[in-house]
């Protein structure tokens, strides 16, 4: 298994290839639609322009395409952070350990642009996901929360 920065002409197909089945494991009433995936393409190809902004990494075995991390640089009132926006390994691979290579990753990243802090969002019903975040040290820090008006 290798971890290696994305490259555009190569892996632009299969990033884009993940964002649906990314999301549905997110989100499991969403339904991926061209609109959809044409914006995804959007911020995809933006990214790629931006390689100081955005830090995505494929992880491979061999030549098959396993997996991917999208970290970006972004800003609030509390400071310049490192957002891990998205973590994504192909089903025959999930629940070996590889999120965690992709993780370490979007963390040296993180720290080759100067910051100190990482963070993320997560579905609470994606509990691999939380288990992982969690054995990374990653704490709760705010909730988000709904209720239906109808």
């Amino acid at each position: 298994m290798e971890v290696r920065p994305y490259r555009p002409q190569h892996d632009y197909r299969l990033v884009l290839g993940a964002q649906c089945d990314l999301y549905q494991i997110n989100f499991p009433r969403f339904v991926c639609t061209p609109a959809f995936l044409a914006d995804q393409a959007q911020r995809l190809r933006a990214a790629g322009r931006r390689p100081f902004e955005n830090g995505i990494f494929v992880l491979e075995d061999g030549d098959e395409f396993v997996g991917f991390v999208w970290v970006a640089i972004r800003m609030d009132l509390q400071g310049t952070f490192g957002s891990i926006d998205q973590v994504y390994v192909r089903e025959p691979y999930r629940r070996q350990g590889l999120g965690r290579l992709l993780m370490a990753a979007a963390h040296n990243f993180v720290r080759q642009q100067g910051l100190s802090v990482a963070r993320l969002y997560v579905t609470a019903d994606n509990q691999d996901a939380v288990r992982l975040y969690q054995r990374e040290g990653y704490q709760i820090t705010r909730y988000e929360m709904e209720k239906p008006t109808s």
